[in-house]
């Protein structure tokens, strides 16, 4: 079976118009994109990942209009997630404690003409930091726009995964789906995209909560 799933709807070309809406709108959240862990499997002189990033966090409401968006993408994803389960229940089965959740920290990524997270790389890493890269099974992207030839590239899957306004996208985060960014040099890409962890999210929370 093919662990790269697609789900693609009316309700999630809605969101992604919410989220092509608020990054539009919302210069003051906006950032330049980082990237942790990084596998590069191509050396370069330049920079692994070029975008403008917002960082979501579902669990923060002080900004409350941040806040209502991230619960949106919450919920859309974790239904995709629902989907991926049912029709891979070995995935639970074997995960640790039988559970898999979304990460509640993610980010809305915008890449210009010529942008893109160019460099080889898996979402699996051995990093310290609040998403627990330690604990990651899948990793998720949904696609915002509709962008010609600049979706992304899975190394050893020999595959393109087409950007599509309302798409979402899941696969393992781990070295067996290494990818990368495809660049268009004329036209912009924004997808929001996170992760899924194995475990608990109540107990994620919580050791959130003590950090």
């Amino acid at each position: 079976m093919d662990l790269i799933a697609r789900y693609q709807n009316s309700g999630f070309e809605a969101v992604a118009d919410g989220i092509m809406e608020f990054f539009d709108r919302r210069h003051d959240l906006h950032k330049t994109g980082i990237s942790f862990g990084e596998n590069k499997f191509l050396t370069s002189n330049s920079p692994a990942k070029v975008s403008t990033d917002i960082s979501l966090v579902a669990i923060d409401s002080s900004d409350a209009e941040a806040f209502g968006l991230s619960q949106v993408i919450l919920r859309g994803v974790s239904g995709a997630l629902d989907k991926y389960l049912q029709e891979r229940p070995l995935f639970r089965e074997c995960s640790p404690e039988q559970s898999l959740f979304v990460i509640p920290i993610f980010n809305i990524q915008r890449y210009g003409p010529g942008e893109g997270f160019k460099s080889w790389h898996c979402d699996w890493t051995i990093s310290n930091d609040a998403t627990e890269p330690m604990h990651r099974v899948l990793a998720w992207i949904l696609y915002c726009n509709d962008i010609d030839s600049a979706g992304t590239e899975f190394y050893w899957q020999d595959h393109h995964e087409t950007a599509k306004r309302g798409k979402i996208v899941i696969f393992p985060a781990g070295l067996s789906h290494i990818h990368r960014g495809r660049v268009n040099e004329k036209g912009s890409k924004t997808i929001a995209t996170g992760w899924i962890n194995a475990g608990s999210r109540d107990a994620y929370i919580s050791r959130l909560a003590r950090s």
